[in-house]
């Protein structure tokens, strides 16, 4: 690969952010988990055993790209971690991907780096797209497997439309949980949380339902509540963070916890009171939820990673999750 001259310069989580936030830099943030909140959130409650090592690929004076890892030895990695961050990646500006993974190479080679260790890789990632073709990097081999799976709908523009291309048995599995809702409540609603404030006071609530389910218990052990809370709270402050609340004659019987960024939907966890449990409304929130994101016009509803059966049933279609490792020869 013929050699391209780039300068490489030291970033921290503040200049992270400005390059975010200023549209000067042309840059492909490819999800909410590579954001400069969430990526400063889990280092700051997991990254005390690696060295952060987050830099950025500047070309002819032109930020190229940022490469957000932490190391450990001669190990290097994506900030985050598969149980938290569902899809993680390079930060780069569109059509420099080769360019920026010669730099990136270059770089660790340069710092001693042996290993490169990417988790949560989706099809599109940056490193399908400049390692894994014809163009060869030197002293460097890699292979991936698939770590996971996930489920995504491109949604429709109505609700009508959304049924109609349901499965016949689901979509009247559908309809029949609404009505049995309808028959057997006075009433209920579906609405959603979206200011700073309503979503941080919501928060306790929240983690009340979420905690009813014994599996997510076991989840949320050591460091992880304080983990969840403050990334919610970090994520109102960036108003990015949704709560989405099915109400039962005025009481919260469910809720789901999702992320509203560049017209994509990630649906990121959900709770529900059990004693609503032969009323399906843990589920009914998706629902509605999926429902209310078509309204607004959104343009994905994703509902991440796990290869639960109620994704595919609701119309997700499934995509691979890789891990990816490179290594010097």
């Amino acid at each position: 690969m013929a050699q391209t001259v780039y300068e490489i310069r030291k970033e921290d989580f503040s200049s992270l952010t400005n390059y975010f936030t200023d549209q000067r830099f042309n840059l492909q943030w490819p999800s909410v988990f590579v954001l400069p909140f969430w990526l400063q959130t889990w280092w700051e409650h997991f990254g005390e055993d690696y060295e952060l090592f987050m830099f950025s690929v500047w070309n002819e004076g032109i930020l190229v790209g940022i490469a957000p890892l932490k190391s450990k030895g001669s190990t290097a990695s994506l900030l985050g971690s598969p149980d938290v961050c569902d899809y993680l990646d390079f930060t780069i500006m569109p059509g420099k991907e080769k360019i920026y993974f010669q730099a990136l190479l270059e770089t660790l080679e340069q710092s001693s780096i042996k290993r490169l260790e990417l988790f949560s890789q989706r099809p599109e990632a940056v490193v399908f797209g400049s390692f894994f073709t014809e163009e060869h990097f030197k002293d460097w081999t890699g292979f991936f497997e698939e770590e996971n799976s996930s489920s995504e709908i491109y949604l429709p523009g109505s609700w009508e439309s959304y049924l109609a291309g349901l499965h016949k048995k689901q979509r009247h599995e559908v309809r029949r949980k609404i009505r049995k809702l309808e028959n057997e409540t006075q009433s209920f609603s579906y609405k959603y949380l979206a200011e700073k404030d309503e979503v941080i006071s919501f928060i306790p609530l929240f983690m009340d339902l979420f905690l009813q389910n014994p599996e997510k218990q076991d989840f949320m052990t050591g460091g992880m509540d304080k983990f969840f809370r403050h990334l919610i709270i970090a994520a109102a402050e960036s108003g990015l963070v949704r709560f989405g609340l099915l109400e039962v004659e005025g009481r919260t019987v469910a809720a789901v916890l999702y992320f509203d960024y560049q017209d994509k939907i990630y649906l990121y966890n959900s709770g529900y009171d059990s004693e609503y449990h032969s009323l399906s409304v843990g589920l009914l929130a998706k629902i509605f939820c999926i429902r209310d994101s078509i309204e607004r016009g959104k343009q994905i509803f994703d509902f991440l990673k796990g290869r639960e059966i109620y994704k595919t049933r609701l119309g997700g279609k499934t995509a691979p999750i890789y891990q990816v490792t490179l290594e010097r020869v």
